[in-house]
């Protein structure tokens, strides 16, 4: 499902009126009347991708509607024209998905929606006029030299490439945007799609002859939609080869950077290349030889650049050697500026400290934000958002921004800040006042805190500037008004006309910081209170709660299960082992809430997110209503004419049956012929 932008709208006395505009938009959008909140809530805005769909949500619910069904009514109609169909996904939000094809990429868009189709309305609120643009298709693609596709035959060989796409495309339309001139008819153009979003590209049966080849691989956007036109040639040496070179070096900028050599043809697998191959500053290294590639993979890249020797005593392996050395002055790219969290928890204790660690490169500054979703908001956030997933735009509607901090990362003049390093935040200044609440913690960085080498030149850390400045904390006017706003659409002040996506991954360029892709968030909660809960099908769930930093159980602490409404369904205290046994009605345990005077800890029962068992035995069978029965003998066999001796034990923990009821045994032969039949009314011994 791809990701829809909605602009909510707030029921509030709201005065004026507020304006939006896109980036790079050309027509002039109108502003959106705050008066509607009344009836919408939210609604489809900015720049969505073609295989998107339009939606608005109301303020209230219309039970009548029928789901997921294609409506009757037109509801919507667009400028330009858009065909598709209409749906309810549920008794508020409608939804417009558009037929394929039909969102054209770098389109801008007015919707019109029909507001008194769906509600009775005041006039002038009769149709809701909104806008959204569609996102240009662009590509970016990368190729690597030829190899053969066999070790035994240089003849046949093959090209790989990685394709990066702005939009979503078929790989029957990526297929149609290659086209390899001056091959072989053999030659065939594959296109797989790889876990990380992109394409591999693979050009297979190119055909290396007797005489030098070149062959041309055109890669024309049109078929995507791109505007964009690109040429890359493959050079082929006769066969048979008579002189083994070296014809192409690179860095491999990948988790770990590793050199990649490229042979005229195989390497032989049976030489030392120790001595041949001589990388300065690269103490330690090991190696793969994977046909005519040599891969280099040091245990530590430097920094600095690499001089690569390659001697002539390496062979291939028909044992023709190299006639000439060669000698390549490389250069890693650096760690391209960017943040990770180093953990994967919500809970900080309440200790002296509430450390949340993260890991950093090529930055000497970050800054810090605090959005406090508040106690009473708690429930009605976890009901659309999660304590594992986040968006600001749904924490808008429950929080609100308190806190900023720059933090500087160059207090400890060891470290190396162009290399990863591990920092920590003490969060208790910003988020002690409230221990029952939750919090999102964002961390982003700007261009002017990067450190990363643009065309030879290294930025310099600020030096004298005072820590006032730079730890200003102060929420500024700026800061507020988002939150202030009747829509939680939240919006980052960069100057969209700056933006160039062929610039995303260039950190030399401002797009690199536009990206929101390079802010991180965490949801945290500060508390003591750790909570396990196992639920069954008996209508009761078994909480067990725990003092986080003592690890001890806590006796006596409330415990509170809710459903999805935000209902209470059942109530209870731990015992003095920690353990409460809480039975439920009206629904399913959605939030347990476990209360140690004003320290309060959250857990969501949502079954995504319970506990995989699947690496335990827990077989066994399944209890049918409750009853659980055992048929017990004082031997498994008996000879005719013996005395069989039978005991029954009935568990029934709900106390579902009356007392008297009877207990029925029937006796069958060998040949299940019905044989004896007794019927009691009254337990012995029990």
């Amino acid at each position: 499902m791809k990701k829809q932008g909605l602009f909510y709208i707030y029921v509030a006395f709201v005065w004026g009126i507020f304006f939006f505009s896109f980036a790079s938009c050309k027509q002039k959008t109108s502003p959106i009347d705050p008066e509607f909140a009344r009836y919408i809530a939210a609604f489809t805005y900015g720049n969505i991708s073609p295989e998107s769909y339009i939606e608005i949500e109301l303020a209230r619910e219309l039970p009548a509607v029928e789901l997921n069904a294609e409506t009757k009514e037109k509801f919507f109609s667009f400028s330009p024209s858009i065909k598709g169909k209409t749906y309810w996904t549920n008794s508020r939000t409608i939804r417009f998905v558009p037929d394929a094809g039909q969102l054209k990429p770098g389109k801008e868009y007015k919707a019109k929606f029909h507001l008194d189709k769906a509600l009775e309305t005041e006039s002038k609120f009769k149709t809701f006029n909104f806008y959204f643009r569609v996102n240009e298709q662009n590509f970016s693609f990368d190729l690597l030299p030829y190899s053969p596709m066999s070790i035994n035959d240089l003849k046949w060989n093959s090209v790989t490439g990685t394709l990066r796409l702005a939009n979503n495309a078929s790989l029957e339309e990526i297929g149609k945007i290659f086209e390899v001139k001056g091959a072989n008819r053999e030659a065939k153009v594959s296109v797989k799609p790889a876990p990380d979003g992109t394409y591999q590209v693979s050009i297979d049966s190119l055909r290396r002859t007797d005489k030098p080849e070149s062959y041309k691989l055109v890669v024309n956007g049109n078929a995507i939609g791109a505007k964009k036109h690109e040429e890359f040639t493959t050079n082929f040496p006769a066969l048979p080869e008579t002189q083994f070179q070296v014809i192409d070096v690179r860095v491999m900028n990948e988790n770990s950077p590793y050199i990649r050599v490229t042979f005229s043809s195989p390497l032989s697998q049976d030489q030392d290349i120790q001595g041949l191959v001589v990388p300065s500053g690269i103490n330690n290294f090991t190696y793969q030889i994977d046909k005519n590639v040599l891969k280099i993979y040091p245990e530590t890249y430097p920094h600095e650049e690499v001089t690569l020797q390659l001697h002539q005593g390496l062979r291939n392996f028909e044992n023709l050697a190299l006639e000439k050395d060669y000698t390549y002055q490389l250069r890693a790219e650096s760690e391209k500026p960017q943040i990770k969290m180093g953990k994967n928890g919500n809970i900080l204790p309440n200790s002296k400290e509430l450390i949340l660690p993260f890991n950093a490169v090529n930055l000497w500054a970050v800054d810090v934000k605090v959005i406090k979703i508040y106690q009473n908001n708690i429930l009605y956030y976890l009901q659309s958002g999660s304590m594992n997933t986040n968006s600001i735009g749904e924490v808008r509607r429950f929080g609100r921004l308190i806190k900023k901090k720059q933090i500087r990362l160059d207090t400890d003049k060891t470290l190396d800040l162009t290399q990863w390093n591990h920092f920590n935040i003490d969060l208790a200044p910003m988020i002690s006042e409230d221990p029952g609440a939750i919090y999102m913690v964002q961390l982003s960085f700007k261009q002017d805190y990067s450190l990363y080498n643009c065309g030879g030149t290294t930025p310099r850390i600020p030096e004298g500037l005072s820590m006032r400045n730079f730890g200003d904390e102060i929420i500024s006017e700026e800061d507020e008004a988002p939150w202030d706003e009747t829509s939680p659409y939240y919006y980052e002040p960069f100057d969209w006309a700056e933006y160039n996506w062929e610039e995303r991954d260039d950190p030399c360029k401002p797009s690199y910081y536009m990206n929101r892709d390079r802010i991180i968030e965490t949801m945290v909660m500060a508390s003591n209170v750790g909570i396990i809960a196992k639920s069954g099908n008996e209508n009761e769930i078994t909480v067990a709660v725990t003092d986080i930093l003592s690890t001890s159980p806590l006796s006596g602490a409330d415990v509170t299960v809710y459903n999805y409404q935000m209902q209470v369904i059942g109530k209870g205290k731990t015992d003095g082992q920690g353990f409460a046994e809480i039975g439920y009605k009206n629904g399913k345990p959605f939030v347990v809430t476990a209360a140690n005077g004003n320290d309060i800890g959250y857990l969501e029962m949502k079954e995504e997110l319970s506990l995989s068992l699947s690496n335990f035995d827990v077989g066994g069978k399944e209890i049918q209503k409750g009853l659980k029965g055992y048929v017990y003998g004082e031997r498994g066999v008996w000879r005719p004419g013996d005395t069989i001796y039978l005991s029954f034990i009935l568990e029934d923990k709900a106390k579902k049956l009356p007392e008297g009821h009877p207990v029925t045994l029937e006796v069958y032969t060998p040949t299940r012929q019905f044989y004896h039949r007794q019927v009691k009314t009254k337990g012995e011994n029990g």
